[in-house]
């Protein structure tokens, strides 16, 4: 009797898409026939990183935590944290991590989603600056808020007023939200709902600077003020970056796998990258010149490739982008164009 040998899957990523794959590969019927190992850079287990927030008020780390260790050992699922992978050797279709693993696959996939992008302002080095993505960045924020008085966000969209929120539950009362654009949240709503939505913050005790281009972040070795371009000044003790984000391509690009001109992992309706051995899903990939930075069509991403991988046949069409959001307690919906 010959064992038929099983199909190698390395995921590369652990976040909440990386996870949502092993999960919908783990509820297939022919799950058995799979080895799946996995690779993340941060040090624990996959959470949920869309309420990053509530981790300032109630959550405990457990709570957002997406499924813990066990599920992964009950699952057969190797899952190696804190251990990133390096390169990609795709003609012995091998990866290699940073603590020097090597392992084989027959299919790859990259679920590395993104980073903050961090604008190139004089001074952003300094101390008490902060850019709002892991629980690690939110743990740095808690211990610096303990001593600061008035505290600022750069970035008026979705992640910018949740840091700002965030800012204003750890008792910074003087709270500033700079942004660059004519409006607040200038992706998902239009001027007159910027408006209301600018309002309601107001009343929460937020100051909002609209058309604001922050010039010079100011202080010696730690942040005493923020100058603008227009010559303006506030004087803050604390400052977090949340201006949007950027795919993490590198390992694609360092492999020669095709990117897009402004970041991304180039993907085809079935998710396969320019090597038909490796997907990419969630953030870091670029469909049909798209980047999606929401949770939900990362989700369907890894349904398509789970659903491919065990002899379905699914497409990944796009996404409605329309988004319900519960925004520092006030209701925002965006559907349309």
């Amino acid at each position: 009797m010959t064992h038929k040998t099983k199909t190698k899957v390395v995921v590369v990523g652990n976040g909440m898409v990386g996870y949502k794959f092993c999960e919908k590969l783990a509820l297939k019927p022919e799950f058995n026939e799979f080895e799946v190992t996995v690779f993340g850079e941060e040090p624990r287990p996959a959470y949920d990183r869309v309420h990053l927030s509530e981790y300032f008020g109630k959550k405990t780390i457990e709570e957002l935590t997406m499924a813990p260790f066990e599920w992964y050992l009950e699952k057969g699922i190797k899952l190696y944290t804190g251990d990133p992978v390096q390169n990609i050797d795709r003609t012995n279709k091998t990866v290699h991590s940073f603590h020097g693993l090597t392992v084989p696959y027959d299919y790859l996939v990259l679920a590395t989603g993104s980073a903050a992008f961090v604008p190139p302002i004089e001074g952003v080095e300094k101390d008490g600056v902060f850019v709002y993505r892991t629980i690690e960045d939110l743990d740095l924020m808690k211990d610096w808020a303990r001593f600061a008085k008035k505290g600022a966000v750069i970035g008026g969209g979705l992640l910018g007023l949740e840091a700002a929120k965030a800012m204003l539950d750890l008792g910074i009362k003087e709270t500033h939200v700079i942004e660059f654009a004519s409006r607040l949240m200038p992706r998902q709503i239009d001027d007159q709902g910027s408006q209301l939505l600018k309002n309601k913050l107001e009343n929460l005790g937020l100051k909002i600077h609209l058309n604001t281009n922050t010039k010079l972040i100011e202080g010696k070795e730690r942040i005493t003020g923020m100058l603008f371009a227009d010559e303006s000044h506030i004087d803050v003790d604390m400052l977090v970056i949340s201006a949007g984000i950027k795919p993490r391509d590198e390992l694609a690009k360092l492999s020669g796998l095709e990117t897009g001109t402004r970041g991304g992992i180039v993907v085809n309706d079935t998710l396969q990258t320019t090597d038909p051995y490796i997907f990419a899903i969630g953030e870091c990939a670029l469909h049909k010149g798209m980047i999606y930075g929401l949770v939900a069509p990362g989700y369907e991403m890894a349904e398509v490739v789970a659903t491919n991988l065990t002899g379905g046949n699914k497409n990944f069409t796009g996404f409605d982008m329309s988004t319900k959001l519960k925004l520092i307690g006030v209701d925002v919906a965006s559907y349309g164009d």
